[in-house]
Order: C-alpha cells, then sequence, then structure tokens
C-alpha cells in the first residue's frame, strides 16, 4: 500500500514537472542531472523513505558584439583644392579615369577640359598669351613643343624631373617617348603620357577570301589594295583605308609611314631640308598610287572614317595606332572581333628601304605657365609618371598607348592587348622614328601639309608638290 501511495507520488511530481516545463518560459541553456529514489528500511518503523536529489548546472552562453572604431583617417594632403586639366577628345575616357584617380588618392579635383585634338595647341597658346590662365595642366601634341616653349606656355621641368627621377622610376621610359617627346636645347617640359605610333593591321577574313598574305613592301601593299577593291568595291569592301585629310597630324602621319620606308627624311645631319629627295618623292608617289583603290574618298578620311570602315569590316588594311585591337575586339562597336592581325609598316624599295614605326600623334603634359595651382599641377604630373599609373591608364577600353617598357611586359597590359600586339609594338620600337619638334616646326608642316594635299588630289605631281615644299623650307628657315 505504501508502495502504491509512494508510486502514485511520484507519477504526480513528474507530470506536474513535465507541465511546468513546457507551459513556463523557456529556460537559460542548463544540464540537468538524473532524479534518484532512494528506497531504505528503519528498524521498528516501516517506512519509506524518497530522497530526491537534484542538482543544477546552468550553463550561460552570451553572444558579445565587438563594434572596432576604425581610426580616424585625417584630411588627404590635397582636399578641397582644384587644377584644370585640358586634353583631347580621343583621350577623353582615359583623362577622366586619371582625374578620378587622382582625387580618390589626394582628394583634389581635376576638372577635364576637352578640345579636338587638332585644336590642342591653339587653345593652349591662346590661354597664355590672352593671359586668360584657364588651363593648369596641358595635354600637347608632341611636334608642337618646340614651339609652345617659344610662346612660354610651358614650365620648364628639368629639375623637377631630376629631383623626382628615382621615384617614378624614369630610366623605365621607352626612350622616343621620354626625350624627344619632353625635351628640347637638353631643358625638359613635361612628362610623356600617350606613346604613339603607327602598325600595318589587316583583316584576316578579307585577306584570306582573297589567298592574300599581309605585305611586307609598300608596292606589295598597293597589289593587295588592288586586288580587294577590284573584287568587293561593288558590295562596299575595299583594300586599305588611306587617311588622307587636310590635317597635318593626319595626312603627314601617312606620308611619313612611306617615306621612312623608303629611307627619307626631313633633314640632313646638318638640319638642312630634304622633303625632295628621290627617296621621299618616291614614297609620295607610292601614297598617290594606292588612293585609287582605298575607302573613298582618301581626301577626306581621317581617325573616324578610317576606324569607322574598319569596325564594320569594309577595310582590308588600315595604319593605324596601338590601341586598335583593344577597340576592334569590343563588342558594343565592332563586327570583326577577333578577326585582326597586326604586322609592321612595309618597306619602300631602293638602296636605302627600312621598317619604321613613325610616331604618328604621341602627347605629353606639361604644367602651364599660367597654372592658379602650380604645386597641385605638378603633384599631377609625379602622379601620371608613374609605373603603376601607366598600366592602368593602358588596360582600359578607350585608353592610352604605353610610354613604358615595364608597361609592355606587364601581364595585365599583355592580357588586355594580346601577347602577339604586345610584341610587335616592342619589336617596332627598335626603329621608332619622331617627327621634328623645333619652334620653327608649326610653320614648316603647314607648307607641307598643302603641298601633299595637292599632290593627293592630282592638282600637283609628287615632284611638283615637293619642290615647292623644298622652296617654301629654305625660305623659311633663312
Amino acid at each position: 500500500m505504501f508502495n502504491k501511495k509512494l508510486g502514485l507520488l511520484l507519477l504526480v511530481i513528474i507530470t506536474v514537472a513535465l507541465i511546468a516545463a513546457q507551459c513556463g518560459p523557456a529556460p537559460e541553456p542548463q544540464t540537468i542531472v538524473e532524479t534518484v529514489v532512494v528506497e531504505k528500511e528503519v528498524e521498528k518503523e516501516v517506512t519509506k523513505v524518497v530522497e530526491v536529489e537534484k542538482e543544477v548546472e546552468k550553463v550561460v552562453e552570451k553572444e558579445v558584439e565587438v563594434v572596432v572604431t576604425p581610426t580616424p583617417e585625417g584630411p588627404k594632403p590635397f582636399e578641397g583644392r582644384s587644377i584644370n586639366f585640358l586634353t583631347i577628345q580621343p583621350h577623353t575616357v582615359a583623362s577622366k579615369e586619371v582625374a578620378k584617380w587622382f582625387e580618390e588618392e589626394t582628394g583634389a579635383r581635376v576638372n577635364v577640359l576637352v578640345v579636338p585634338y587638332a585644336n590642342v595647341t591653339q587653345k593652349s597658346v591662346l590661354d597664355v598669351t590672352s593671359g586668360a590662365g584657364e588651363y593648369d595642366v596641358v595635354e600637347y601634341w608632341y611636334p608642337m613643343l618646340g614651339s609652345l616653349v617659344d610662346n612660354g606656355v610651358l614650365v620648364e621641368t628639368t629639375d623637377w624631373w631630376d629631383e623626382n627621377a628615382d621615384a617614378f622610376n624614369a630610366d623605365d621610359f621607352i626612350p622616343v617617348f621620354k626625350d624627344h617627346f619632353t625635351m628640347i636645347d637638353g631643358a625638359r617640359y613635361g612628362i610623356p603620357y600617350d606613346g604613339d605610333l603607327h602598325l600595318l593591321w589587316y583583316n584576316k577574313t578579307i585577306l584570306g577570301e582573297y589567298g592574300l598574305e599581309p605585305p611586307t613592301t609598300w608596292e606589295e601593299y598597293e597589289q593587295v589594295c588592288q586586288t580587294i577593291t577590284d573584287a568587293g568595291a561593288g558590295d562596299g569592301v575595299y583594300g586599305c583605308a588611306i587617311m588622307g585629310a587636310k590635317v597635318p597630324l593626319i595626312l603627314i602621319g601617312t606620308y611619313m609611314n612611306r617615306m621612312g620606308g623608303f629611307g627619307g627624311s626631313f633633314f640632313d645631319e646638318a638640319g638642312n631640308p630634304t622633303i625632295n629627295s628621290p627617296e621621299a618623292v618616291a614614297a609620295l608617289e607610292a601614297l598617290v598610287a594606292e588612293a585609287p583603290y582605298a575607302l573613298p574618298d582618301p581626301a577626306a578620311v581621317a581617325f573616324d572614317e578610317a576606324l569607322g570602315g574598319w569596325l564594320t569590316g569594309k577595310v582590308g588594311m588600315v595604319e593605324f595606332w596601338t590601341d586598335l585591337g583593344q577597340m576592334t575586339d569590343n563588342p558594343e562597336q565592332s563586327k570583326i572581333m577577333g578577326e585582326w592581325g597586326v604586322v609592321p609598316l612595309p618597306q619602300g624599295s631602293g638602296p636605302n628601304a627600312q621598317t619604321v614605326a613613325v610616331n604618328n600623334a604621341g602627347f605629353g603634359i606639361g604644367v602651364s605657365t599660367m597654372a592658379q595651382d602650380p604645386e597641385l599641377a605638378f603633384e599631377f604630373l609625379k602622379f601620371n609618371a608613374r609605373p603603376d599609373i601607366n598600366v592602368r591608364a593602358n588596360t582600359i577600353v578607350g585608353g592610352l598607348d604605353p610610354t613604358r617598357w615595364s608597361t609592355l611586359d606587364n601581364p595585365d597590359y599583355r592580357a588586355h592587348v594580346s601577347e602577339g600586339l604586345a610584341d610587335a609594338i616592342k619589336a617596332a620600337h627598335e626603329n621608332a622614328m619622331p617627327w621634328p619638334t623645333s619652334a620653327a616646326w608649326a610653320e614648316l608642316q603647314e607648307a607641307l601639309n598643302e603641298n601633299l594635299s595637292l599632290a593627293l588630289t592630282g592638282a600637283k605631281t609628287p615632284q611638283e608638290a615637293l619642290d615647292d615644299t623644298q622652296a617654301d623650307w629654305e625660305e623659311i628657315l633663312q
């Protein structure tokens, strides 16, 4: 009987405990030791004693949120300051990116002011001669360097360069850009910004359709152009695009590709003009002979027209700058992705024939003598002179062309443009051919540009055009 009562009591206790556990608030995490029932006999009295042992071991878990207060950054070194940067339209994307990177690092704003490339020299000179002082940093086309210095546009950077050369590894600049783009009479006036030269690009599909190989001489070039144009002009396909628009950067560049290949030059070692030499005349004759087989009308074709014909698969070959591969493989603008190849410019004929890479275009940047914040302007030059910035500016679509050996070897750049193109650019620099940069060149090029255009349109023979140029140059230089 006592056993039954004891069992019933235990059952009630356990049931109440279970109900309480289910209905009550959720307990904190704990460990319960098993309940123990002990039975023992006591003399003289028949009694059951129940001893219940209960031990509770509480385990407390706490989630601690650790908030780390960052060390406050001080103001960036040029926070709140700004400069104006004059750049050319083809470099709009690159210049705006560089300006953004500079602001992220220094806090200083760079206002990018864009003008057509044909107007950049005039804008720079007028800004200084008028006293407007709108620009702090100016991009300049390197053949105009002497003219800009002569007009007092650029601050001399010789001492600044020497003081900072180790910091931006100046010896890494490709020689033609390091010296020819920045120096006049032993003094420096800027840093290399865009390293331009021409290579010969060809459409593999178009040449392959006719069983043609990329030409190695200008005579072969004419033959390839004629073969493709004779067969394809009815469908709007031409053998080549020749940039012959009457703009010095365009027309003289196209002519120099041929003049250099034939072994001609503008001046002899004594500085006397040789623009009507046999090699120079042969080069212009080649250009005139090729024109009928080119994208119509060569005398009206400049950068945009040649690029449009190429990207739409309407031309078999084009002489162009080294960023054409990036543009050709951009699906947003190209119909011939992956169909391109690139080779050196063709040679001419005769005893002085050679392979050259002409530095058509090419730009530096310098500090204006009217800069409102010269200190910040020089910081911007130093920023652009750094090797890491050169790589970044050359691995974006719409970027620049390398001015450093290290960029040509950089894995990111080579992946961006292809191993073959990077190697072709390196090889081309073995025979780089820059333009003149003297103060007189601005006037000399106008006479040459006029006569080249007259020859291209048939108003003068090549010999007449260059004889007249020779006479003009002798008068100018006298």
